[in-house]
């Protein structure tokens, strides 16, 4: 086949340099988004950091000397510096801080610093305790395989002939050392099931727990199901029994290792406040979070090379590419904010009443109803919540909280399927715990209340409040 030149006809978007940072800038959460200017900072030398003493962060003209090749170098630097003084001189980011202010920003950094500090792991914790055992060569290598296969919940997860196997060793060997790791804290850490992480517990108790280890190593699926009468008639006791028995298990920690979760955040830092005013109630307010992002300018030294006639071409050139990564970086910045600024104000409009009364008023609202009113996309929009948060007088919660698909009642009214979920949750708190609510009920009990759902879709609300059905939540007597 011989090779031969050929023309076709391609569609593909093409983002500017200045469009990929404002939206690389825009999924930044602050704190994050605060690193970030820390890089920049490092990185270019032209960009710098405004002090508290530095009131005027405007750039000046530089003088452009006659040579037409020297103007038009300089030209487009001075556009963009228009730009950036226009930027500077509307947006938060020119005020200047008093030094008490800005000392206070840096006691925030510092204390957020501090708290973010990396607690241990449950596997470290529990390598640490293994130099507190009488161990040889051959059971520490075996019990580092173990707390290697033991998971964040504190369970082990794999078969002791699989641990045997990896460590060439028999599965009587690996069972000793186990006994070995479930003398350590937490509590119950290394069971191989939920029965064994109780069990172990509650050979740590110290009062009478016969008959509670009885349920746990016998009849689990009967606590499971809180079938305490039969219980009691299986094991030959009376009812209050079966009962204090299962007091002192539900006193135990069935995810021993739950305290050394790593995933939830120990601090998060709002984008944003919206508080309700102290003149009017009825009148909610909206503060951006910009204590920890620092106020930025060009280096003025940078500025007055640039006015040098004599200077080389690279050095020119590698002041114009400097000096607009900076002003780029300042103009995202204030896009940004901009952007996250009318998310806010148009959530406030549309769920005022979620504000001021709680989330059980909380309406439907999808992207793209933001979108349209601020003229963006929608992707824009999901960029601009995605890992954001905002501070509320129901308290921290996600932008994402905000949106919810809708549910249409029988008689035309609209509700999002959050305030459904916020009633349902009530519903079911409320309840008479001798006779729980059937799933057939509530959907009666919420179309009582303008929410028209079907049963199986109750069903669907309980899984995804992690609430149990009726039969598993009746409180036997």
């Amino acid at each position: 086949m011989e090779p031969r030149l050929s023309q076709t006809q391609t569609q593909k978007l093409v983002l500017a340099p200045q469009l990929r940072q404002f939206l690389k800038l825009l999924e930044l959460p602050i704190f994050e988004l605060d690193q970030k200017i820390d890089q920049e900072l490092e990185q270019n030398p032209a960009l710098e950091e405004l002090k508290p003493e530095q009131e005027d962060g405007l750039l000046s003209e530089p003088e452009v000397g006659t040579d037409p090749v020297e103007q038009d170098q300089v030209r487009d630097v001075l556009q963009e510096i228009e730009v950036f003084n226009r930027v500077r001189k509307y947006d938060d980011f020119s005020h200047s801080f008093q030094e008490n202010e800005f000392s206070e920003i840096q006691k925030k950094r510092d204390y957020q610093e501090s708290i973010l500090t990396k607690p241990p792991t449950l596997t470290e914790y529990l390598d640490w305790q293994l130099g507190l055992l009488d161990l040889s060569d051959s059971e520490r290598k075996i019990a580092e395989e173990i707390i290697g296969n033991i998971n964040d919940d504190g369970q082990l997860v794999a078969l002791l002939d699989e641990i045997a196997q990896q460590t060439k060793t028999s599965a009587k060997e690996i069972e000793q050392v186990l006994a070995k790791i479930q003398t350590l804290d937490p509590p119950g850490v290394g069971g191989r099931s939920l029965g064994e992480i109780l069990l172990i517990q509650l050979k740590r108790q110290k009062t009478d727990v016969g008959l509670a280890k009885t349920i746990v190593q016998d009849h689990m699926p009967l606590l499971e199901r809180k079938q305490l009468s039969q219980l009691a008639r299986i094991l030959n006791t009376s009812l209050q029994k079966v009962k204090d028995a299962c007091s002192q298990i539900a006193c135990l920690e069935p995810k021993p290792g739950r305290i050394f979760y790593q995933e939830r955040p120990n601090f998060v830092i709002p984008d944003a406040t919206v508080s309700i005013s102290e003149d009017h109630e009825d009148e909610l307010l909206v503060d951006l979070n910009h204590d920890f992002v620092p106020s930025l300018r060009i280096n003025p030294a940078y500025r007055e090379m640039l006015k040098q006639k004599n200077l080389d071409p690279k050095t020119k050139a590698f002041l114009r590419e400097k000096i607009q990564s900076g002003l780029d970086l300042v103009r995202a910045i204030a896009q940004r904010k901009s952007t996250i600024r009318q998310i806010t104000e148009e959530l406030v409009k549309a769920q005022h009443d979620f504000f001021t009364k709680g989330f059980a008023h909380l309406k439907p609202l999808r992207l793209k109803d933001i979108s349209e009113k601020i003229g963006v996309h929608e992707s824009t929009v999901s960029r601009a919540i995605q890992g954001k948060y905002l501070d509320t007088p129901q308290g921290t919660i996600p932008y994402k909280s905000f949106f919810s698909s809708k549910l249409e009642s029988e008689n035309g009214n609209i509700e999002s399927q959050k305030s459904a979920l916020e009633r349902l949750k009530r519903l079911i708190e409320f309840e008479d715990k001798q006779k729980p609510l059937s799933d057939a009920k509530l959907a009666k009990l919420l179309e009582q209340e303008g929410i028209k759902v079907a049963r199986r879709t109750i069903a669907k609300y309980r899984d995804l409040l992690k609430i149990l059905p009726a039969y598993l939540r009746k409180n036997s007597s």
